[in-house]
């Protein structure tokens, strides 16, 4: 009789456990694999996941540091075609992250200029010595639905009308163009509470609004990171054992 009852104490714990996970996912960001579009990335086999999810792959060639780095430039983000649902939305959102990711490096108070190159920022700043550039293009796009994304909250097995946001890209020396860093970071997000649905996700734009601005954060928190040392992340360089934990815990 008591190997009964612990045998559907056990079952019971196990289905709540279930239902909190699904529940949860209900609710906020997803972290799917990059999907490999090979519109701006061409090698994403050299690509390493280790900072997931804070940048969903990462390929750094050699170690490096950004700390003798005085400048940083956002450049221009582009649009691809081929995973992108409305280009023209897209390209607005395009906007939106270099706009998002400037103010959230000027946060990190480690660059003595951080500007938008060919905007705020001109040509001639690129050839300063100790200038970085941020370049990508976003090679996934879907608004997804807000009648949905508010819906599976109570129908949580739906998963349905979460946005998809994929950005691809590279830092590279501003006036030798040599490669620093190249990322893939991709993310879904379904914009809901903890405590029910998220009425503002009827409002067009708000949940790609805060998907791009996850994105935009957690790149200027890896960069962050590059200020004091990166090691070399390949996928053929075993990362040290304590980088993942650094990765989750940043994000």
């Amino acid at each position: 009789m008591g190997y009964c009852l612990s045998t559907r104490a056990g079952a019971r714990l196990r289905f709540l456990l279930l239902l909190a996970v699904l529940c949860l996912g209900a609710q906020g960001c997803h972290y799917p694999p990059v999907v490999h579009t090979y519109e701006y990335v061409t090698d994403y086999e050299r690509m390493s996941d280790s900072y997931d999810p804070l940048v969903s792959l990462i390929y750094v060639p050699e170690p490096l540091s950004f700390k003798d780095c005085r400048r940083i430039l956002v450049g221009q983000v582009q649009v691809g075609q081929v995973w992108v649902d409305t280009p023209e939305e897209a390209a607005g959102y395009a906007t939106f992250f270099r706009a998002v990711l400037r103010r959230e490096l000027v946060k990190l108070n480690k660059f003595d200029f951080v500007g938008l190159d060919n905007g705020e920022g001109g040509q001639q700043d690129r050839d300063e010595p100790g200038t970085l550039l941020v370049e990508g293009k976003i090679t996934k796009f879907d608004m997804g639905s807000g009648f949905w994304r508010y819906v599976s909250y109570f129908l949580w097995f739906l998963q349905s009308g979460a946005t998809d946001f994929q950005i691809e890209g590279r830092i590279t020396e501003a006036d030798t163009g040599k490669l620093l860093v190249e990322f893939a970071d991709r993310r879904r997000h379904l914009c809901n509470t903890p405590f029910g649905p998220n009425p503002h996700n009827f409002d067009k734009g708000y949940a790609m609004k805060v998907t791009a601005t996850e994105t935009a954060r957690c790149l200027a928190q890896f960069i962050e990171m590059g200020c004091d040392q990166l090691p070399a992340v390949r996928a053929d360089a075993p990362a040290p054992e304590t980088l993942t934990a650094v990765a989750q815990e940043a994000s």
